[in-house]
């Protein structure tokens, strides 16, 4: 039954391309030499990324009276699943918004333009800062730009806090975890919040795992990758080391059992009620705090460290399909949307541009965080970031022993490599 109906969703989603692009032929055959832009995003309804890049895009159409932008507005699900679905089809959008998770598997579908030369010649290239490129780029040739940095800083409550007696938020895993009883005893609130399930649930992990001086998976001289820690000793304590953090977390009465559960939409939703006192979460959760009437007690500081500071860098990219017959069109319209009009009116706590950093607790609370971002390996992460879901689930939900779960999920990973041709051929020589 659910294949049955994927292949209905699917079957749904390729007419619907179809009738895109007829409609986009007849609008180019009624509008003598003009080009058009098919253009793919994931706004928010009434959002100010969808208010202002309305009016970014129709100023660019008034600067550039030959190119037409059409917008098709998703959700980012479907977004993705049309991407795939159109680039099979052969008839992939000139340009799309997406994850940064999506950006290996894009990659290896050798799906993407290189953009080195079009960035070598912007006049805006320095703006954009060196770590966030780094990720983007693959043997040398750039693939992607990005649209927004979802950095994540330790958001707190203030009156939880104070009422708690605690003079400021926790520095170290350790600070946190002995704030837990604490907190629960002088409030009766829970000190933390985590998300156990969902897209954040690894983005979570992979940033604690950064903090005790751990990678997912290590890049070779040939640019495979192989997990690591089950073959150094060291390496294999560190992993099991941030699978106990999480395991005490819950032990210790830290976060409420019932996030173990959680998505991100209760993470988020939780915690700007006031339902617990901490969470490490990124700069959109302002509207929500707004909505929610408490941001005049909501303090920003930097995630716990441990054995590194670190945190979780999300990039979420501009896509420039290869296939696309307009690349000097398309790479104009990826600069007027790196602009400061739609950076400042959009992205102003989370823009890649290092000269767009806003004011107040927001700018001031996410500053600096970029520089110490860690980002996924560039691998197909689809079973890698389910598999790190799992391994949460494991330590939290059916008690596993953290050092097993550690190795279990080394081997998974390396599994999922070799699977997608990606693991590293030492790897592969010395199993």
């Amino acid at each position: 039954m659910k294949k049955g109906l994927r292949l209905l969703m699917y079957s749904v989603i390729i007419a619907s391309l179809l009738v895109g692009c007829s409609a986009n032929e007849k609008s180019v055959s009624g509008s003598e030499d003009k080009i058009v832009l098919d253009f793919w995003t994931a706004w928010g309804p009434d959002s100010r990324e969808e208010e202002v890049g309305l009016k970014v895009i129709a100023d660019f159409e008034k600067e550039h009276p030959n190119i037409e932008v059409n917008v098709q507005v998703m959700t980012f699900d479907m977004l993705y699943d049309n991407i795939i679905t159109s680039i099979n089809a052969g008839n992939a959008p000139d340009i799309s918004w997406g994850l940064g998770e999506w950006f290996s598997d894009l990659n290896h579908a050798d799906a993407l333009l290189n953009l080195t030369p079009y960035y070598e010649e912007w006049e805006d290239k320095d703006l954009i800062y060196d770590n966030v490129i780094e990720a983007l780029t693959v043997n040398e040739e750039l693939k992607a730009l990005p649209n927004y940095l979802g950095n994540r800083a330790l958001l707190y409550n203030k009156d939880i806090l104070n009422e708690a007696g605690l003079e400021g938020p926790p520095k170290t895993w350790e600070e946190l975890i002995a704030m837990g009883p604490i907190i629960k005893e002088r409030t009766g609130k829970y000190a933390f919040g985590i998300s156990g399930t969902g897209v954040r649930a690894p983005q979570e992990l992979i940033m604690y795992l950064a903090q005790n001086d751990l990678q997912l998976a290590v890049r070779d001289e040939s640019g495979k990758f192989k997990n690591t820690w089950n073959e150094n000793p060291e390496e294999l304590k560190r992993a099991e080391e941030v699978f106990q953090f999480y395991k005490t977390l819950l032990q210790d009465g830290v976060i409420d059992p019932n996030g173990r559960s959680w998505g991100h939409q209760e993470e988020d939703t939780n915690f700007s009620l006031g339902q617990y006192a901490m969470v490490i979460n990124g700069a959109w959760m302002e509207d929500t705090i707004e909505e929610a009437g408490v941001v005049d007690n909501l303090g920003i500081a930097p995630p716990p460290e441990n054995a590194s500071k670190a945190t979780y860098l999300e990039i979420s990219p501009y896509y420039i399909f290869k296939d696309t017959e307009h690349p000097e069109e398309a790479w104009e319209l990826i600069k007027a949307m790196l602009g400061e009009e739609y950076q400042e009116g959009a992205n102003l706590y989370k823009s890649p541009r290092k000269d767009i950093k806003g004011e107040g607790v927001w700018a001031e609370g996410y500053d600096g965080l970029t520089e110490i971002g860690t980002v996924f390996p560039q691998v197909s992460l689809g079973k890698v970031t389910n598999d790190m879901t799992d391994a949460v689930g494991r330590v939290l939900l059916l008690e596993e022993d953290p050092e097993e779960t550690a190795s279990w999920l080394g081997e998974e990973i390396n599994k999922s490599l070799e699977a997608n041709g990606q693991l590293s051929e030492e790897a592969v020589r010395s199993e």
